[in-house]
């Protein structure tokens, strides 16, 4: 088995102070609890019983962590949002490749510390949780999608998917991380547990979606959510990612063969979101629309715009340069333009404008 422990350590940093979001109100925190002070973790196969040991992974696999000793009173001192202040902030755990010098107690980057966004998991206490305010936003729904409950006695269980991290930092070191949470800084929680990893495929390994329908729905789309908001842009279900294009997989068509009108279907969803997801959208299930009045590419999209997949109604999003052609199965880089309405309100500012080449078959 593989077991990690940290001395704590009393004296914090600071976090960066950030504006509070209208309407959440200042929350005092919880009272401390018997906890022990050394905080450990011990990691174990998919079935969290075999202990890990010297077993190489590959992307898909899982990784089941237990802990002990997270004090549910601690980390208080982090973001003002989606914790309110005074509130403990929990723990982030994840798998991931990070630098020898990654801790944020000793002051080291963000850029240190390499892993998958979509999965790194939030340990938390469900009374400090339920603290977290639902409006004006639901900055619970913030954190149930990455979830995991620790006990009154600072124990927590996890399971982690392996996945292979992007931009890796110099001499990084595969492993399962734990550190304090919304950029509290807790220098007894930066624990480190070494894991053998292959980036080859394995058993696990998720096969990419067909890339049918590919659209980078907007000029500099993708790097705007990755970059400026600092979230992240995922796939699933039959949707991916590549080279910063969407991608989804051909369902099913239904066009004449003699006039080349009727509805081709793909499948998947696309969600974008900002850092902790305090802003979410999803565009899903895009058809392409051949009419006599023109071709459209029609999605389902959130109907907020911190609703995620959670809500989503059809709307036509494109026009097309693409009329309908009998025979004609595949098209590379059409024009397209943005419908004067869209939805939800933070895809208005794109509304007739030109939109990002469509390429699709069928």
């Amino acid at each position: 088995m593989t077991r990690v422990t940290l001395r704590s350590v009393p004296k914090r940093v600071p976090a960066v102070a950030l504006a509070v979001l209208a309407g959440a109100a200042f929350v005092p925190a919880l009272p401390a609890s018997a906890v022990p002070s050394v905080p450990s973790i011990e990691l174990f196969a998919a079935d969290g019983v075999t202990p890990l040991g010297d077993t190489v992974l590959h992307p898909g696999d899982r990784i089941t962590v237990k802990g002990a000793g997270f004090d549910p009173a601690a980390n208080t001192d982090g973001l003002p949002v989606p914790v309110p202040p005074g509130v403990p902030h929990g723990t982030f755990i994840t798998f991931g490749a990070f630098a020898p010098e990654w801790r944020p107690s000793a002051g080291a980057p963000t850029a240190s510390r390499a892993a998958t966004r979509s999965a790194v998991q939030w340990v938390l206490s469900e009374p400090a949780l339920n603290q977290v305010p639902r409006v004006p936003f639901d900055l619970q729904r913030t954190i149930r999608n990455q979830w995991v409950p620790l006990s009154a006695n600072g124990d927590f269980t996890a399971v982690l998917e392996v996945s292979q991290p992007s931009k890796l930092p110099a001499d990084a070191v595969y492993g399962v991380y734990t550190y304090a949470a919304a950029e509290a800084v807790n220098a007894g929680q930066e624990l480190s547990a070494p894991v053998r990893f292959d980036p080859a495929p394995g058993p696990n390994t998720r096969v990419a979606p067909s890339a049918d329908l590919s659209w980078s729905l907007a000029p500099g789309f993708a790097d705007t959510v990755t970059g400026t908001l600092q979230g992240s842009v995922t796939g699933a279900d039959g949707a991916g990612v590549r080279d910063k294009a969407l991608t989804f997989a051909f369902d099913e068509s239904d066009i004449d063969p003699r006039t080349g009108l009727g509805t081709v279907r793909y499948r998947g969803a696309i969600t974008a979101s900002t850092r902790f997801h305090l802003g979410e959208i999803a565009l899903a299930n895009p058809w392409i629309e051949f009419t006599s009045g023109g071709t459209w590419l029609t999605a389902e999209t959130s109907t907020s715009d911190t609703i995620g997949t959670d809500s989503l109604h059809r709307i036509r999003v494109a026009r097309l340069d693409a009329p309908a052609t009998p025979g004609r199965t595949e098209w590379q880089n059409v024009s397209a333009t943005f419908e004067p309405v869209l939805a939800p309100a933070s895809l208005q500012l794109y509304a007739g404008r030109a939109a990002a080449p469509v390429s699709f078959r069928y």
